[in-house]
């Protein structure tokens, strides 16, 4: 395992690089204001039989900010398209966690012939079921001084209860860019994820925790989306429960052989 750089059209963009063989490649993308080691435990047995990669987002991690303060998911998706072609990636599977799933999806709707299949660990729900107020709320207080403390004291409602997992995510939360951290919840405020959905005709799967099992879910949307839900566990499953992920990851690619 090896972190490597790649120069985005936006700034650096920081890559783990593990795995071999000649299996079609995977990339993970990280959930908003996370960064690319939350994957680490997943790196190894995906990687046993192909390259495995796992991306730190524009303005997180070891990655630069945007260039242009552009922290939409098709400035994300950018970051996608950079990485594919620094890395050769002509066609592999993608696995992307929370808020990054909307990027994974506008890369894959534009690039369909490039993406072997979407695997969504509980993914961004329809933010246009919260009410405006709620939203324009949130940006206001994440606009200000104290955003870091807002979003620590949201993702630690959502983190579970292993003390580790929770005091680990807001380790990573507290190294995001201020201007992306904000940027990435401009970009979920104002998300509509039918089209991308609609475009979307390849495989896909999406694994759920229980407490985003809620009519807001994706698979609500579009019944038809196959999925499974995860009980006993916060929103960074890979964290909580890695074997299952990882287990039910080897499924999904395994079942597009």
């Amino acid at each position: 395992m090896r972190q490597i750089t790649v120069a985005g059209s936006q700034g650096d963009l920081a890559v783990i690089e593990a795995g071999q063989g000649e299996g079609l490649p995977v990339l993970f993308l990280h959930a908003d204001s996370g960064r690319a080691s939350q994957w680490a435990g997943m790196l190894k047995p995906i990687g046993r039989d192909r390259k495995v990669y796992a991306l730190d987002s524009r303005g997180s991690g070891e990655s630069s900010p945007a260039a242009d303060g552009d922290y939409s998911y098709a400035g994300r998706a950018q970051d996608i398209i950079d990485v594919a072609a620094a890395l050769k990636l002509k066609r592999f599977f993608i696995v992307a966690h929370s808020g990054s799933a909307a990027a994974a999806l506008d890369y894959a709707a534009r690039y369909a012939e490039r993406v072997a299949g979407l695997f969504l660990l509980d993914p961004a729900t329809d933010p246009r079921a919260l009410p405006s107020d709620v939203r324009a709320s949130m940006l206001e207080a994440l606009k200000g001084p104290t955003s870091l403390d807002v979003q620590q004291g949201f993702y630690a409602t959502i983190a579970g209860n292993n003390p580790q997992v929770q005091s680990r995510v807001l380790q990573d939360c507290a190294v995001v860019d201020p201007a992306a951290r904000l940027g990435f919840a401009v970009a979920f405020a104002d998300w509509n994820p039918e089209p991308a959905l609609d475009a979307w005709k390849g495989p896909v799967f999406l694994l759920v925790s229980s407490a985003n099992d809620n009519p807001n879910a994706l698979y609500a949307l579009r019944p038809q989306l196959p999925h499974a839900v995860v009980a006993d566990t916060g929103h960074w499953m890979q964290l909580d429960q890695p074997d299952r992920v990882a287990q039910e990851i080897l499924s999904f690619i395994a079942s597009l052989r």
